[in-house]
Protein backbone atom coordinates (compact mmCIF):
# COMPACT_ATOMS: atom_id res chain seq x y z
CA UNK A 1 0.00 0.00 0.00
CA UNK A 2 1.50 3.33 -1.09
CA UNK A 3 1.34 6.27 1.32
CA UNK A 4 0.90 9.98 0.80
CA UNK A 5 -0.78 13.21 1.87
CA UNK A 6 -3.21 15.74 0.56
CA UNK A 7 -0.87 18.66 -0.18
CA UNK A 8 -1.35 22.27 -1.17
CA UNK A 9 -0.95 23.62 -4.70
CA UNK A 10 -0.74 27.25 -3.47
CA UNK A 11 1.69 29.01 -5.79
CA UNK A 12 1.74 26.27 -8.42
CA UNK A 13 0.83 22.66 -9.04
CA UNK A 14 4.54 21.80 -9.04
CA UNK A 15 4.79 22.90 -5.38
CA UNK A 16 2.74 19.88 -4.27
CA UNK A 17 5.23 17.52 -5.94
CA UNK A 18 8.13 19.27 -4.21
CA UNK A 19 6.41 18.95 -0.81
CA UNK A 20 5.72 15.27 -1.45
CA UNK A 21 9.39 14.68 -2.24
CA UNK A 22 10.54 16.47 0.93
CA UNK A 23 8.21 14.34 3.04
CA UNK A 24 9.09 11.07 1.32
CA UNK A 25 5.62 10.35 -0.04
CA UNK A 26 4.82 7.65 -2.56
CA UNK A 27 1.33 8.93 -3.49
CA UNK A 28 -0.24 12.39 -3.71
CA UNK A 29 -3.65 14.03 -3.45
CA UNK A 30 -4.40 17.62 -4.46
CA UNK A 31 -7.17 20.06 -5.24
CA UNK A 32 -6.84 21.50 -8.74
CA UNK A 33 -8.79 24.66 -7.94
CA UNK A 34 -9.71 26.70 -4.87
CA UNK A 35 -11.95 24.19 -3.03
CA UNK A 36 -14.00 26.94 -1.36
CA UNK A 37 -14.71 29.15 -4.36
CA UNK A 38 -16.50 28.90 -7.70
CA UNK A 39 -14.05 31.11 -9.64
CA UNK A 40 -12.10 29.05 -12.14
CA UNK A 41 -8.33 29.57 -12.46
CA UNK A 42 -7.15 28.61 -15.93
CA UNK A 43 -4.14 26.28 -15.81
CA UNK A 44 -1.68 26.90 -18.62
CA UNK A 45 -0.48 23.95 -20.73
CA UNK A 46 3.10 24.72 -19.63
CA UNK A 47 2.12 24.36 -15.96
CA UNK A 48 0.42 21.05 -16.72
CA UNK A 49 3.51 19.77 -18.55
CA UNK A 50 5.79 20.90 -15.72
CA UNK A 51 3.62 19.17 -13.12
CA UNK A 52 3.30 15.89 -15.00
CA UNK A 53 7.04 15.78 -15.72
CA UNK A 54 7.92 16.50 -12.09
CA UNK A 55 5.44 13.94 -10.81
CA UNK A 56 6.79 11.27 -13.16
CA UNK A 57 10.39 12.00 -12.14
CA UNK A 58 9.39 11.83 -8.44
CA UNK A 59 7.70 8.45 -8.96
CA UNK A 60 4.49 9.60 -7.26
CA UNK A 61 1.44 7.45 -7.77
CA UNK A 62 -1.40 7.17 -7.64
CA UNK A 63 -2.21 10.83 -8.21
CA UNK A 64 -5.57 11.67 -6.65
CA UNK A 65 -7.58 14.83 -7.30
CA UNK A 66 -10.25 15.78 -4.77
CA UNK A 67 -13.28 17.67 -6.05
CA UNK A 68 -13.81 21.01 -4.29
CA UNK A 69 -16.24 21.47 -1.41
CA UNK A 70 -18.92 23.63 -3.06
CA UNK A 71 -20.47 21.29 -5.68
CA UNK A 72 -23.62 19.55 -4.45
CA UNK A 73 -24.59 16.83 -6.92
CA UNK A 74 -27.70 15.98 -4.89
CA UNK A 75 -29.13 19.50 -4.82
CA UNK A 76 -32.82 19.90 -5.76
CA UNK A 77 -32.05 23.52 -6.75
CA UNK A 78 -31.69 23.44 -10.57
CA UNK A 79 -29.25 26.36 -10.64
CA UNK A 80 -26.91 24.91 -7.99
CA UNK A 81 -27.15 21.45 -9.52
CA UNK A 82 -26.21 22.79 -12.97
CA UNK A 83 -23.28 24.73 -11.52
CA UNK A 84 -22.17 21.63 -9.58
CA UNK A 85 -22.33 19.41 -12.66
CA UNK A 86 -20.34 21.91 -14.70
CA UNK A 87 -17.66 22.11 -12.00
CA UNK A 88 -17.46 18.32 -11.75
CA UNK A 89 -16.92 18.04 -15.51
CA UNK A 90 -14.28 20.80 -15.57
CA UNK A 91 -12.31 19.34 -12.66
CA UNK A 92 -12.54 15.83 -14.12
CA UNK A 93 -11.24 17.16 -17.45
CA UNK A 94 -8.34 18.96 -15.76
CA UNK A 95 -7.58 15.84 -13.69
CA UNK A 96 -7.36 13.86 -16.94
CA UNK A 97 -4.98 16.45 -18.41
CA UNK A 98 -2.80 16.05 -15.30
CA UNK A 99 -2.79 12.24 -15.81
CA UNK A 100 -4.53 11.69 -12.46
CA UNK A 101 -5.55 8.18 -11.53
CA UNK A 102 -8.58 9.05 -9.38
CA UNK A 103 -11.03 11.89 -8.72
CA UNK A 104 -12.62 11.72 -5.25
CA UNK A 105 -16.17 13.07 -4.95
CA UNK A 106 -18.50 13.53 -1.97
CA UNK A 107 -22.07 12.43 -2.82
CA UNK A 108 -23.61 15.74 -1.72
CA UNK A 109 -26.32 17.02 0.60
CA UNK A 110 -30.03 16.32 0.35
CA UNK A 111 -32.94 14.20 1.51
CA UNK A 112 -32.32 10.49 1.91
CA UNK A 113 -34.60 9.80 -1.02
CA UNK A 114 -34.41 8.03 -4.35
CA UNK A 115 -34.62 11.43 -6.07
CA UNK A 116 -31.42 12.57 -4.35
CA UNK A 117 -29.57 9.41 -5.32
CA UNK A 118 -30.81 9.74 -8.89
CA UNK A 119 -29.54 13.33 -9.17
CA UNK A 120 -26.07 12.30 -7.99
CA UNK A 121 -26.04 9.28 -10.30
CA UNK A 122 -27.10 11.34 -13.35
CA UNK A 123 -24.45 13.99 -12.68
CA UNK A 124 -21.74 11.36 -12.39
CA UNK A 125 -22.98 9.43 -15.43
CA UNK A 126 -22.93 12.54 -17.63
CA UNK A 127 -19.42 13.52 -16.53
CA UNK A 128 -17.95 10.02 -16.88
CA UNK A 129 -19.66 9.47 -20.25
CA UNK A 130 -17.94 12.62 -21.54
CA UNK A 131 -14.59 12.01 -19.82
CA UNK A 132 -14.13 8.29 -19.22
CA UNK A 133 -11.58 6.81 -16.85
CA UNK A 134 -8.82 7.37 -16.11
CA UNK A 135 -9.23 9.16 -13.85
CA UNK A 136 -11.70 6.82 -12.18
CA UNK A 137 -14.28 8.68 -10.07
CA UNK A 138 -14.34 7.46 -6.46
CA UNK A 139 -17.29 8.12 -4.17
CA UNK A 140 -16.20 8.95 -0.62
CA UNK A 141 -18.17 7.90 2.46
CA UNK A 142 -19.20 10.72 4.80
CA UNK A 143 -19.72 11.16 8.53
CA UNK A 144 -23.37 12.09 8.05
CA UNK A 145 -23.18 15.72 9.19
CA UNK A 146 -26.37 17.63 8.56
CA UNK A 147 -28.01 16.36 5.37
CA UNK A 148 -24.95 14.55 3.97
CA UNK A 149 -25.56 11.52 1.83
CA UNK A 150 -23.13 8.62 1.85
CA UNK A 151 -22.75 7.84 5.55
CA UNK A 152 -24.08 4.37 4.82
CA UNK A 153 -22.45 2.26 2.16
CA UNK A 154 -25.86 1.29 0.85
CA UNK A 155 -26.24 4.95 -0.24
CA UNK A 156 -23.04 4.72 -2.28
CA UNK A 157 -24.02 1.34 -3.70
CA UNK A 158 -27.36 2.77 -4.85
CA UNK A 159 -25.66 5.71 -6.60
CA UNK A 160 -23.19 3.38 -8.34
CA UNK A 161 -26.00 1.11 -9.51
CA UNK A 162 -28.11 3.99 -10.82
CA UNK A 163 -25.17 5.62 -12.61
CA UNK A 164 -24.39 2.57 -14.83
CA UNK A 165 -20.84 3.93 -15.39
CA UNK A 166 -17.52 2.80 -13.85
CA UNK A 167 -17.17 4.21 -10.32
CA UNK A 168 -15.10 3.21 -7.31
CA UNK A 169 -14.95 3.82 -3.56
CA UNK A 170 -12.73 5.90 -1.28
CA UNK A 171 -12.95 4.92 2.40
CA UNK A 172 -12.36 7.73 4.92
CA UNK A 173 -11.63 6.21 8.33
CA UNK A 174 -12.58 9.31 10.36
CA UNK A 175 -15.86 9.63 8.45
CA UNK A 176 -16.67 5.96 8.98
CA UNK A 177 -15.99 6.30 12.72
CA UNK A 178 -18.20 9.38 12.94
CA UNK A 179 -20.94 7.52 11.07
CA UNK A 180 -21.02 4.76 13.71
CA UNK A 181 -18.45 2.18 12.65
CA UNK A 182 -16.36 1.56 15.77
CA UNK A 183 -12.98 1.10 14.13
CA UNK A 184 -11.32 1.03 17.55
CA UNK A 185 -12.62 -2.54 17.94
CA UNK A 186 -12.13 -5.64 15.75
CA UNK A 187 -15.90 -6.07 15.62
CA UNK A 188 -16.35 -2.56 14.25
CA UNK A 189 -13.75 -3.17 11.56
CA UNK A 190 -15.47 -6.44 10.59
CA UNK A 191 -18.86 -4.68 10.40
CA UNK A 192 -17.38 -1.92 8.22
CA UNK A 193 -15.85 -4.33 5.74
CA UNK A 194 -18.98 -6.48 5.68
CA UNK A 195 -21.09 -3.41 4.86
CA UNK A 196 -18.72 -2.46 2.05
CA UNK A 197 -18.84 -6.04 0.73
CA UNK A 198 -22.66 -6.02 0.76
CA UNK A 199 -22.81 -2.54 -0.77
CA UNK A 200 -20.34 -1.26 -3.38
CA UNK A 201 -18.21 -4.42 -3.02
CA UNK A 202 -14.65 -4.71 -1.74
CA UNK A 203 -13.12 -4.67 -5.27
CA UNK A 204 -14.53 -1.14 -5.63
CA UNK A 205 -12.36 0.09 -2.74
CA UNK A 206 -9.35 1.72 -4.43
CA UNK A 207 -8.22 4.30 -1.89
CA UNK A 208 -8.22 5.03 1.86
CA UNK A 209 -8.25 8.45 3.47
CA UNK A 210 -6.29 7.47 6.55
CA UNK A 211 -7.28 9.75 9.43
CA UNK A 212 -7.87 9.39 13.14
CA UNK A 213 -10.94 11.10 14.60
CA UNK A 214 -11.17 13.91 17.13
CA UNK A 215 -14.84 13.06 17.74
CA UNK A 216 -16.39 9.97 19.35
CA UNK A 217 -17.92 7.10 17.42
CA UNK A 218 -21.37 7.82 15.96
CA UNK A 219 -20.98 11.57 16.59
CA UNK A 220 -21.97 12.23 12.96
CA UNK A 221 -19.18 14.80 12.92
CA UNK A 222 -16.16 15.06 10.62
CA UNK A 223 -13.04 16.03 12.59
CA UNK A 224 -9.76 14.55 11.35
CA UNK A 225 -6.88 14.06 13.78
CA UNK A 226 -3.33 12.75 13.93
CA UNK A 227 -2.86 8.99 13.67
CA UNK A 228 -2.98 7.33 17.07
CA UNK A 229 -3.91 10.54 18.90
CA UNK A 230 -7.65 10.35 18.31
CA UNK A 231 -10.57 8.19 19.32
CA UNK A 232 -9.80 5.37 16.84
CA UNK A 233 -6.25 4.90 18.09
CA UNK A 234 -3.26 3.00 16.75
CA UNK A 235 -4.56 -0.47 17.63
CA UNK A 236 -7.79 0.08 15.72
CA UNK A 237 -6.03 1.55 12.68
CA UNK A 238 -3.53 -1.32 12.64
CA UNK A 239 -6.31 -3.90 12.79
CA UNK A 240 -8.03 -2.24 9.83
CA UNK A 241 -4.91 -1.89 7.69
CA UNK A 242 -3.78 -5.46 8.37
CA UNK A 243 -7.14 -7.01 7.52
CA UNK A 244 -6.74 -9.51 4.66
CA UNK A 245 -9.89 -8.23 2.93
CA UNK A 246 -8.45 -4.74 2.56
CA UNK A 247 -6.46 -4.22 -0.65
CA UNK A 248 -6.49 -0.52 -1.58
CA UNK A 249 -3.85 0.91 -3.88
CA UNK A 250 -2.92 3.75 -1.52
CA UNK A 251 -3.65 5.50 1.75
CA UNK A 252 -3.78 9.30 1.72
CA UNK A 253 -3.58 11.22 5.00
CA UNK A 254 -5.61 14.40 5.50
CA UNK A 255 -4.38 15.04 9.04
CA UNK A 256 -4.05 18.58 10.49
CA UNK A 257 -0.93 20.54 9.54
CA UNK A 258 0.35 22.71 12.37
CA UNK A 259 3.93 22.28 11.16
CA UNK A 260 5.88 19.89 8.95
CA UNK A 261 6.83 17.71 11.92
CA UNK A 262 3.20 16.61 12.12
CA UNK A 263 3.37 15.24 8.60
CA UNK A 264 6.62 13.38 9.23
CA UNK A 265 5.15 11.89 12.40
CA UNK A 266 1.95 10.76 10.67
CA UNK A 267 3.88 9.27 7.76
CA UNK A 268 6.17 7.33 10.10
CA UNK A 269 3.13 6.03 12.01
CA UNK A 270 1.41 5.01 8.78
CA UNK A 271 4.53 3.16 7.62
CA UNK A 272 4.70 1.35 10.96
CA UNK A 273 1.02 0.37 10.74
CA UNK A 274 1.31 -0.95 7.18
CA UNK A 275 4.57 -2.81 7.84
CA UNK A 276 3.48 -4.24 11.21
CA UNK A 277 6.34 -2.53 13.03
CA UNK A 278 6.25 -1.48 16.72
CA UNK A 279 3.91 1.43 17.29
CA UNK A 280 5.40 4.88 17.86
CA UNK A 281 4.56 6.93 20.95
CA UNK A 282 2.71 10.19 20.23
CA UNK A 283 4.86 13.36 20.20
CA UNK A 284 5.04 15.42 23.38
CA UNK A 285 3.08 18.65 23.10
CA UNK A 286 5.21 21.79 23.55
Amino acid sequence: MRLGFHLSIAGSLRRAVYQAQVLGCQALQIFVQNPRGWKWRPVAPAEIREFTRARRQAGLGPLVVHLGYLPNLASPDPALLALSCERLSRELSLARDLAADYLVVHPGHGDLSEASFQRVARALAQAVAAIGPPPLVLLENTAGQGRELGWRFEHLARIITLSTVPLGLCLDTAHAYGAGFDLASPGGVARLLADIARGPGLPALKLIHLNDSRQPCNSRRDRHWHLGQGAIGLTGLRHLLSHPWLRPEAAIMETPKRHQGDEWYNLLVARSLVAGLPLLPPPVEA
